[in-house]
């Protein structure tokens, strides 16, 4: 049987932004309206508001960000093998990416970072962030051999999720000290922070989306022979 000479990935990438967004903007909203309801109106069954809590962990919100994180972990472990049998040097750091993404995934799911705050006094967020700044020294290298402006992408994208994952987090450690979890300010802060998170992530996937698209379109739709000719 013959091998292909040409290898054509047809994948409907801006689509599936444009309903991860749209998904990621409905769940947002439905958690303020129910929850603005609840504290404002009338109160509503804890079932129903679980379910569609962007903070909690058995929820619609919290299924559809781990779901999103896992599918960014496929594509760097795509790129990654892809580097690899280009034999690149950095393939590494883009399995080690992957790696980072599916615990998140797992993470938003099992809860671990919330697991660890009842271990330690401090709030998870501390060590987070020293974890994050260290993840970031790292991959300096790695972002200085990156296309600029995918480069400057992955930054952006890294602050949106950081900023929200952990600086909300700190920002509304109060809530926490002063017994105010359950009042309609904190509730409201909640969808800030999942809302930079998710998209954060979004981001961060459509820039994986375009850096394929950009720097392996020869090796997608060309064939070996024109690869050959256009490297020379």
């Amino acid at each position: 049987m013959a091998k292909p000479n040409s290898l054509n990935i047809l994948f409907p990438t801006r689509y599936l932004l444009k309903v991860l967004i749209a998904t990621c903007v409905i769940l947002l909203l439905v958690h303020i309206a129910l929850t603005i309801c609840h504290y404002r109106w009338i109160e509503l069954p804890w079932m129903l508001r679980e379910l569609f809590d962007v903070d909690e962990e058995e929820s619609i919100p919290t299924w559809f960000s781990s779901g999103v994180l896992l599918l960014v972990a496929v594509v760097l472990f795509f790129i990654y093998r892809l580097k690899q049998h280009a034999g690149d040097t950095n393939a590494p750091y883009w399995a080690g990416l992957g790696a980072g993404f599916t615990f998140m995934s797992v993470d938003e799911i099992a809860g671990f970072h919330e697991t660890l705050n009842s271990v330690i006094e401090m709030s998870w967020a501390v060590p987070g962030l020293v974890v994050a700044v260290g993840v970031a020294l790292l991959y300096v290298k790695f972002l200085s051999s990156l296309p600029s402006a995918t480069a400057v992408r992955f930054m952006m994208a890294g602050a949106i999720f950081v900023g929200g994952a952990i600086g909300v987090e700190l920002a509304t450690e109060p809530f926490l000290y002063n017994d105010e979890l359950d009042t309609l300010a904190y509730n409201l802060w909640t969808p800030v922070e999942e809302g930079m998170e998710m998209g954060g992530v979004i981001f961060f996937l459509s820039t994986l989306f375009d850096y394929l698209k950009n720097g392996f379109q020869m090796e997608f739709n060309a064939t070996p022979n024109a690869t050959h000719k256009a490297t020379k």
